[in-house]
């Protein structure tokens, strides 16, 4: 079987997508790519403390309407003297922080308290995003 050329191939490519575009039919509207954009929760637990927090976190960031469109990462640093201490980053900039106590039984309500802390510091940030336009500034140095 002959081998075609391959200047021949890009000659013939040249050719055939611009008719080809033409005749495409008309696309719908464009959504919005908010609308399609998805997030993730990170979590680097360590601790069993810290996974139970990161748990009824997560059950609570769930919860929220529109949270699967924000990526953050939730940060634990155990310490023998201090305890642990995790924290919440959305984006570079680090929107929680708490000490875990040492009884399991308060970690529910913190966690669940941490998810509407941290959701309204999320939109808070992205009200602020939307605002604010400064040629010197890229989205995220704020």
């Amino acid at each position: 079987m002959p081998r075609i050329p391959r200047f021949l191939v890009c000659l013939l490519l040249a050719v055939l997508c611009p008719i080809a575009a033409i005749a495409a039919p008309a696309r719908a509207p464009e959504r919005d790519p908010q609308a399609d954009a998805w997030g993730i929760v990170t979590s680097q637990a360590i601790t069993v403390a810290g996974h139970e927090f990161c748990r009824y976190f997560i059950a609570k960031w769930l919860d929220q309407p529109g949270s699967d469109h924000y990526t953050i990462a939730i940060r634990e640093r155990p310490s023998a003297r201090w305890g642990s201490r995790v924290w919440v980053e959305f984006g570079q900039s680090r929107v929680y922080q708490a000490q875990l106590p040492p009884a399991r039984a308060e970690l529910q309500a913190l966690g669940e308290s941490a998810a509407e802390n941290v959701y309204q510091a999320v939109l808070d940030i992205e009200r602020q995003r939307r605002l604010i336009h400064d040629a010197d500034l890229a989205p995220d140095e704020f």
